[in-house]
């Protein structure tokens, strides 16, 4: 490969990697994710982080809209027995709490998601 195209290369990983150093991501304020402004998981009460602000506070990356993650991250592993899911808050039509369990921060499954 001649010179010249390894640096153009070079060059588009260095602004690849910096701008998803310093690309803006949300975190909701009790959750442990990072997420893109288009996630459903984002309310007008998220905080806007950087990638790397994200990683250094411990958050990771939503598996629902998937952020980019910062080649510092590892994948975080869950404590074994620990369980991470909660009863949905939602009710069924009949006034009952829904039985579903789900992991989302709002505490809410997929069915009962406010709007």
């Amino acid at each position: 490969m001649p010179f010249h195209e390894r640096y153009i290369l070079s060059l588009g990983l260095l602004l690849f990697a910096i701008s998803t150093k310093a690309q803006t991501v949300y975190k909701t304020p009790s959750g442990t994710k990072y997420h893109l402004a288009t996630c459903r998981m984002v309310k007008n009460v998220s905080e806007e982080v950087t990638i790397a602000n994200a990683n250094a506070s411990g958050l990771g990356p939503c598996k629902i809209c998937k952020p980019p993650v910062s080649d510092a991250q590892t994948p975080q592993k869950k404590p074994q027995g620990q369980n991470t899911t909660i009863q949905c808050s939602g009710l069924t039509k009949a006034g009952n709490r829904c039985k579903h369990m789900t992991s989302i921060a709002n505490g809410f499954c997929y069915q009962h998601q406010p709007n």
